[in-house]
């Protein structure tokens, strides 16, 4: 199959382009159809100066109401098609909890009949009579788990042998980073949460476990994605261990870049999520740590629940979103296009370097490297209407039009 006509967009290209692909896999890539070999005997798709980038990878996904079952993760496949993501990462700490091979089993069965590639990743501890103890993480690894999931407020001895664990397995700790004790409200702290007469949530409670994690780690040869960011001098402590060496990636979301804590103004719970919004000028802050090249990867924090779960007063409703079914678009037209921000660099936050550290085939457009792909329309349109979304009503610029991927063309209606 000849995908010709193309704007091919990966992390280190913008160029149009011709693609062939051939038993999954990317077999030649030319700027002249003329100058391929064996045209004839392919199929040819025109895809008519459409934008075809690698599909995206999130790392911070979890099922509707975090309820594992069949039918949840169907519908999650269904979504994050829609919203050009190829691959996503389960984070564990769902009903049943994935901290069993029966559980990775589970993911795995369903994920064979999907359209897009679920990975489970693991929950390394488990509590056995009122005791945290480690879960069997190898045979959790070995049965086809991704990733260690890590909350880093749990004693500092169990840290550093999850983190043993990872050093020789050779996967990332995934870890979210805060401090239980000081994240009992439900917004940040400061002028706009006081004006609601709404619980806060410390503003140091992601930075003092972002700062223990990165010290206790420093020099062990592990591989770390700091999960959700959402604070300035979350990232500046990142950065600095980086200097020192330390191995490790900053998570953002989507919307810690494109929404403040206004959206949540009048009590509406569609801006509810963990780690809250920020004020507006740490809003421009984190934009210019994207700027700056301090932000690793991108993630839709794809996290929704039912609506009667939303649907209630501010403090009692869920944290989450849903989002994933309209990522690419939500990038695009609300902060890349707006901002004047290379499309590579979008590419490489949400497919490059996901799949450099989870240790996937894909995440760019190469010869020889495994067809996972999207073809996008900016001029089209993509419509949100989900009424417990911030973004309801939005009509977004572009739309993904087709996704390829384990040697299946999806076309998206």
């Amino acid at each position: 199959m000849i995908f010709a006509n193309a704007v091919c967009c990966d992390h280190k290209q913008h160029t149009k382009m011709c693609l062939k692909v051939q038993d999954g896999v990317i077999v030649e890539m030319s700027s002249d159809l003329a100058q391929m070999s064996d045209v004839d005997s392919h199929q040819v798709i025109d895809v008519d100066s459409k934008l075809l980038m690698p599909s995206f990878i999130d790392c911070n996904v979890y099922p509707k109401g975090r309820t594992l079952s069949r039918k949840s993760l169907t519908s999650l496949s269904q979504k994050a098609l829609r919203g050009g993501y190829g691959t996503i990462l389960l984070l564990p700490d769902t009903m049943p909890v994935i901290d069993s091979e029966a559980i990775v089993e589970l993911v795995k069965s369903v994920d064979k009949d999907l359209e897009v590639h679920i990975l489970p990743s693991l929950k390394p501890t488990f509590y056995d009579e009122s005791k945290l103890k480690l879960t069997d993480i190898s045979k959790l690894y070995g049965n086809g788990a991704r990733g260690i999931y890590l909350q880093s407020d749990i004693e500092g001895n169990l840290i550093l042998r999850i983190a043993q664990y990872a050093k020789m397995l050779k996967t990332p700790l995934i870890c979210f980073a805060q401090n239980t004790s000081l994240a009992q409200g439900v917004l940040n702290e400061g002028a706009f949460a006081a004006k609601l007469g709404l619980p806060t949530i410390h503003h140091k409670s992601q930075s003092i476990e972002v700062a223990k994690i990165c010290e206790m780690l420093l020099h062990q040869d592990v591989e770390v994605l700091f999960s959700a960011i959402g604070l300035p001098r979350c990232i500046e402590i990142i950065q600095s261990y980086k200097q020192q060496g330390l191995k490790a990636h900053t998570e953002v979301s989507l919307h810690h870049l494109i929404l403040n804590e206004n959206i949540c103004d009048d009590y509406n719970t569609a801006g509810k999520i963990n780690p809250p919004l920020p004020s507006e000028s740490v809003r421009q802050e984190l934009l210019e740590s994207l700027r700056n090249g301090h932000i690793d990867v991108l993630t839709s924090l794809q996290c929704a629940d039912f609506n009667s779960q939303k649907d209630q007063v501010f403090e009692l409703a869920s944290f989450g979103i849903d989002s994933i079914a309209y990522g690419f678009a939500l990038a695009y037209d609300r902060l890349f296009k707006p901002y004047n921000l290379d499309l590579s660099l979008l590419s490489r936050l949400c497919s490059y370097n996901p799949a450099q550290i989870l240790g996937l085939e894909g995440g760019s457009l190469e010869v020889g490297k495994k067809a996972d792909f999207m073809i996008i329309d900016l001029a089209g349109r993509t419509r949100i209407e989900d009424s417990f979304s911030p973004y309801r009503g939005a009509e977004l610029e572009s739309k993904v039009v087709m996704m390829y991927r384990d040697s299946q063309l999806y076309e998206i209606d």
